[in-house]
């Protein structure tokens, strides 16, 4: 059986999401970067597979499918040797992860992207206080969901599928706009241990993280 394909870019968290979650559960993908400045994401092949046309979109072996969450809650369920990374009869645990799920995409990515599709595609060289205002918005909402947690992960002691998730546009926003300690420690806490116990985190995430901020200054004319 051939690999699965992913087509995504390096940046992007969802993208990296997808890599890391295929690290944790040992399946290979073979990854190809698009360009979408290049509108790649619009060819007519794309678009067969994804008609919404967003990355990533993995394709195994004939079967298309899209959005960061569904894959990876899709890879895990078919390839990964157990369930710990996605519990499949502990609803409880399920749901909280699904919540966690939608906080990325719907808090954590979107606060990011209405931050950087500005400044990456459109040539705006300012961003507004408002939308980084609504960073430390978003941090408060997960310092008071791992103050809550009472563990050292989302979603109890091990690391799920809201981990990896969470930790990819988190640490893109932390590179660009890094927590106070003294406001956010169980934040930073979390990215550490993160850090040391996820694999692969250093070069998915930190590095990525790191490009991105790059870009971002460079766009603002910083550097």
């Amino acid at each position: 059986m051939a690999p699965i394909v992913l087509y995504s870019t390096r940046r992007t968290p969802a993208g990296r999401a997808v890599e890391l979650t295929a690290k944790m559960i040992g399946i290979e993908l073979d990854v190809q970067y698009i360009d979408l400045a290049k509108k790649e994401n619009m060819t007519e092949e794309y678009l067969k597979m994804n008609p919404m046309h967003t990355v990533p979109t993995v394709n195994d072996n004939g079967v298309p499918l899209y959005d960061s969450h569904a894959i990876i809650i899709y890879l895990v369920q078919k390839y990964a040797k157990d369930d710990t990374l996605y519990p499949a009869k502990d609803l409880v645990k399920q749901a909280n992860i699904n919540a966690l799920l939608h906080f990325e995409s719907g808090v954590l990515f979107a606060r990011l992207r209405w931050i950087l599709e500005p400044v990456f595609y459109w040539g705006q060289t300012e961003v507004p206080q408002e939308k980084i205002d609504s960073v430390q918005k978003a941090y408060d909402l997960l310092e008071a969901t791992l103050k809550t947690s009472g563990t050292d992960y989302l979603v109890g002691g091990t690391i799920t599928l809201a981990d990896i998730s969470v930790s990819t546009s988190l640490c893109t926003l932390n590179a660009l706009f890094p927590a106070d300690a003294s406001k956010y420690p169980l934040v930073l806490a979390y990215l550490k241990r993160l850090e040391q116990t996820m694999p692969h985190y250093q070069e998915i995430n930190t590095d990525r993280a790191n490009e991105a901020l790059q870009l971002y200054n460079q766009k603002l004319g910083k550097v």
